[in-house]
């Protein structure tokens, strides 16, 4: 692949049970630290339509992408987009080291870039799917489960 700046420093995100699909960290040597999506470094990405590429009939079947797998096309570059940037405006130089943990979210982890200068910032790589909004309706919830218990016991003990 070809990335549009040079790498210091490399790591991937953590999670506690591994179940949010992981983020390749980079640290760039224009001071940046990327996110790149582990789907865009899938070697099983197709070639995108009407390319003239030689395909390798020797790859078995079950190695190729499925329709269901939405796989982005191959491309040789690997673009970084200004929302992967994370630490925006502000300039990390040389990194010398990333290090990430898990939190207690699954979706969420926690990603420290140390060098000359220190760097610290939580990474959702899935969004954050496992945390209600603030306008849940906890009163339908508990309700709900209030009435799905009595009908239980009311239907156990006929």
């Amino acid at each position: 692949y070809i990335f549009p700046g040079g790498v210091t420093a490399m790591g991937t995100t953590a999670t506690l049970k591994g179940i949010t699909p992981r983020s390749i960290i980079m640290a760039m040597t224009t001071d940046q630290i990327a996110r790149v999506s582990k789907d865009m470094l899938n070697p099983r990405r197709p070639y995108p339509p009407g390319a003239d590429a030689i395909k390798d009939k020797s790859v078995p079947g079950y190695l190729s992408p499925t329709k269901d797998e939405m796989v982005m096309p191959y491309a040789p570059t690997i673009p970084v987009k200004p929302t992967d940037v994370m630490n925006y405006y502000n300039e990390v130089g040389r990194v010398s080291g990333i290090a990430s943990a898990p939190t207690a979210l699954e979706s969420t982890s926690l990603v420290f870039t140390y060098g000359l200068d220190l760097f610290f910032a939580p990474v959702q790589t899935a969004k954050a799917y496992d945390v209600l909004s603030p306008g849940f309706n906890y009163l339908l919830l508990y309700g709900s489960v209030a009435i799905v218990a009595a009908i239980w016991l009311s239907v156990s003990f006929l």
